[in-house]
């Protein structure tokens, strides 16, 4: 694959918009679509030395509550009723659509992933450890699982957990 069609393929393009888009403005409003969530979504705070105790209290409870109110008004824009069913749907349509039920390894149709694969994964990636990613991909199972677990292995380096 060269350097040309890792990053500007019509079928990366597509896959960027997907992860930009679609991907990334539905797991908004699943990442913090309870205050519950939203508070989890703002743990890293907490590992932030600069902070002081009272700081970190502060923030982290009303970002949490303005992260809520910020889905709440995503979920209103883009009509979704059901967050979860959304994400569902969104990787349903990676799956057939970008992985073909399985049968391509990665977007690329080659051996080794492009920036579509890439973007998609980051993504997914980025909402490591919340219940978001849980429901996403340790839940999920089957083509996306085995997808994100080889994309794990290409862009961390190391099996995911």
């Amino acid at each position: 694959m060269t350097m040309q069609q890792f990053h500007t393929s019509e079928n990366v393009q597509k896959w960027l918009q997907f992860a930009r888009d679609d991907l990334a403005a539905i797991l908004y409003p699943n990442i913090c679509g309870t205050l519950g969530d939203s508070y989890d979504a703002f743990g890293y705070v907490n590992n932030v030395d600069s902070f002081t105790a009272m700081q970190k209290t502060s923030i982290r409870w009303m970002g949490s509550l303005a992260m809520y109110f910020a889905a709440s008004k995503i979920k209103s824009k883009r009509n979704i009723t059901d967050e979860r069913a959304s994400l569902h749907e969104a990787l349903d349509k990676f799956e057939s659509e970008g992985l073909q039920d399985g049968k391509m390894a990665y977007l690329s149709g080659v051996d080794c992933p492009d920036m579509g694969d890439v973007a998609v994964f980051g993504v997914l990636h980025s909402v490591k450890g919340l219940n978001a990613h849980d429901d996403a991909i340790g839940s999920r199972g089957g083509h996306v699982k085995d997808w994100y677990d080889r994309m794990h292995v290409q862009v961390v380096g190391e099996e995911a957990e």
